[in-house]
């Protein structure tokens, strides 16, 4: 039986993201009051056109700052790639997954002999996984994610059997879930 899973997860916005945000409004609003002041007093019409291009420049930069993550899991491949403004796609990693040598939530503690860290959360901090691999090009790696629970059930299809996870249904969690509230 074939396992494909596809999982698309938004980044939250950052601080460093919001700054950058504001920076690029305000330089924006800088560009088009001296381009529109300059037109008035000197009767430079073709100022308008550089207007117009700071403000088309500001949208692509603004776009720019959102991100979002993509988790394909296709048998034996989990592919992650980066998103950045719904129209720039980069490929941050591809785990064969039956090199991994662990996998489960992450705790806090990372593997600290990996050669490589792959972030790619959606930066809340609750129900992130880590991966610890084996890659052919960067060695030892992690891979520190946000998963559904599809996505999870997909990937423990492809580890190794020494370290596959025992998965709760959606039912005996629901069950888990009432017994411990009452």
């Amino acid at each position: 039986m074939d396992h494909y899973n596809e999982q698309l997860i938004r980044k939250l916005s950052e601080p460093k993201d919001i700054f950058l945000r504001i920076l690029i409004c305000f330089l924006t609003s800088v560009v088009i009051f001296i381009c529109v002041g300059a037109m008035i007093l000197f009767g430079f019409p073709m100022l308008l056109i550089i207007a117009a291009g700071a403000c088309y420049l500001a949208y692509l930069l603004l776009s720019g700052t959102f991100t979002e993550y993509e988790y394909i899991v296709t048998n034996n491949d989990l592919d992650i790639d980066k998103i950045s403004g719904k129209r720039k796609r980069k490929r941050l990693i591809t785990v064969k997954l039956n090199t991994v040598k662990s996998w489960g939530e992450y705790t806090g503690k990372s593997d600290p002999g990996a050669n490589a860290t792959v972030m790619a959360s959606d930066a809340t901090g609750r129900n992130i996984w880590y991966l610890d691999a084996e890659h052919e090009k960067y060695g030892k790696v992690t891979v520190l994610f946000t998963p559904s629970a599809e996505t999870v059930y997909n990937i423990n299809f492809g580890v190794p059997h020494s370290v596959r996870k025992k998965l709760e249904t959606a039912e005996e969690r629901q069950e888990k879930e009432t017994t411990d509230n009452a």
